[in-house]
C-alpha cells in the first residue's frame, strides 16, 4: 500500500511494508512532475493508493495520471468523517476540516489513546485537541513560521529575513528583530493553547505531539514535554485504512 500526504509545500509518501512504513523521496508540490521522484523507489505495483491532499485539484490530477500510467491503479483521496477509528470530531462541518489536520489528530490519538494536543507546522500552523475518549474538540489555524516571516518581508519595505532563529534579550538588528517577533508570537500562541487546555473540565494531562516540515521552529519554543513525529499524517492514513478493513 502506498500512502501519500500532499501538502501545500511538500509531498511526502511511504510504502507500507512488513516492517513498517518506508519513506519515499519527498517532492516539492509546485514541481511540474512531482511524482517522478518515486521512480525506482516503488519496486512493486501497490495494492492500494491512499492520499491526503490539501494542495488543490491540479496536483491531484497529476497524481491520478501518474498512478494510472505507472501502475494502472486509481487513487483513493481521503476525506474527514464525523467518526472514524474511535475518534469523533465536534467540527460543525467535518468535510470542511482539513484532511491533514483530521489525519494527524487521528494518528496522535491512536498512539496511546490518551488526550493529545497535535501541532502541525507547515505553511500553516495548526493545533488540534483530542480528549482521551476520542472527542476531537477542534483547534486553531495560524500562519506557519515561514509564512509569518515572509509576510513581513514582502509587505514592508527595507525588511530582510531568511530564517527564524533564537534570539536572547532584545534584538539590535532587523533580521533578529523579525526572528524574535515571529518566534515570540509562536511561543505566545502555544502558551495560550496550554491555558485553554488547563481550563477543560475535568482537567486532564495532554500528550503534545509536533509534526510538519517546520517543526524545529516550534520545538525550540515549546517549553513542555513533547514528541516529534515527522510522518504523523501518513500514520493517520494507516489508521484510516485499518479502520476501513475492520
Amino acid at each position: 500500500m502506498l500512502l501519500i500526504d500532499i501538502g501545500n509545500t511538500r509531498i511526502k509518501a511511504a510504502c507500507l511494508e512488513t516492517d513498517g512504513l518506508r519513506p519515499l523521496p519527498a517532492a516539492a508540490t509546485a514541481a511540474v512532475e512531482p511524482f517522478v521522484t518515486w521512480a525506482g523507489s516503488v519496486p512493486l505495483r501497490p495494492t492500494r493508493l491512499l492520499a491526503a491532499n490539501v494542495a488543490g485539484a491540479s496536483v491531484a490530477a497529476k497524481l491520478v495520471h501518474y498512478a494510472r500510467e505507472r501502475w494502472d491503479r486509481e487513487v483513493e483521496f481521503v476525506s474527514p468523517r464525523r467518526s472514524c477509528a474511535g475518534m469523533t470530531t465536534h467540527y460543525a462541518e467535518p468535510t470542511r476540516l482539513g484532511v491533514d489536520r483530521w489525519l494527524a489528530a487521528l494518528a496522535g490519538f491512536h498512539r496511546n489513546h490518551h488526550a493529545v494536543c497535535v501541532i502541525d507546522v507547515g505553511t500553516a500552523l495548526t493545533v488540534d485537541v483530542v480528549l482521551a475518549d476520542g472527542s476531537h474538540l477542534g483547534g486553531l489555524i495560524a500562519p506557519g513560521p515561514d509564512l509569518m516571516r515572509t509576510s513581513l518581508t514582502r509587505g514592508t519595505a527595507q525588511l530582510e529575513s531568511d530564517a527564524i532563529d533564537p534570539v536572547d534579550g532584545f534584538a539590535d538588528n532587523t533580521r533578529d528583530a523579525i526572528s524574535l517577533g515571529c518566534g515570540d508570537a509562536i511561543a505566545g500562541l502555544l502558551d495560550r493553547v496550554a491555558i485553554r487546555l488547563a481550563r477543560l473540565t475535568p482537567p486532564t494531562a495532554f500528550d503534545w505531539i509536533v509534526t510538519g516540515g517546520a517543526a524545529p521552529t516550534v520545538v525550540a519554543r515549546l517549553e513542555r514535554a513533547h514528541t516529534v513525529v515527522p510522518d504523523l499524517v501518513l500514520q493517520g492514513l494507516l489508521v484510516y485504512a485499518a479502520a476501513e478493513r475492520a
